[in-house]
């Protein structure tokens, strides 16, 4: 799962333009968007405290509900 998780992050990074040698240059906005997607998705994993909804990197929710 943390390969996936990686490589979902590295497309959200190319999508926004993002990578290691330009981030002193990038924009505020286009870093918090992409700070509050790496965020969002450590907290679906339950690694940090976030939101309580079920996201895409979530494991499988016990049965018997």
């Amino acid at each position: 799962m943390q390969d996936d998780l990686a490589a979902h992050l590295a497309r959200r990074a190319r999508r926004l333009a993002l990578d290691a040698r330009n981030v002193e240059d990038a924009d505020p906005e286009t870093l918090r968007a992409f700070a509050r997607e790496v965020l969002a998705d450590l907290a679906a994993l339950g690694l940090l405290r976030g939101e309580e909804a079920v996201g895409c990197w979530a494991g499988p929710r016990p049965g018997g509900h």
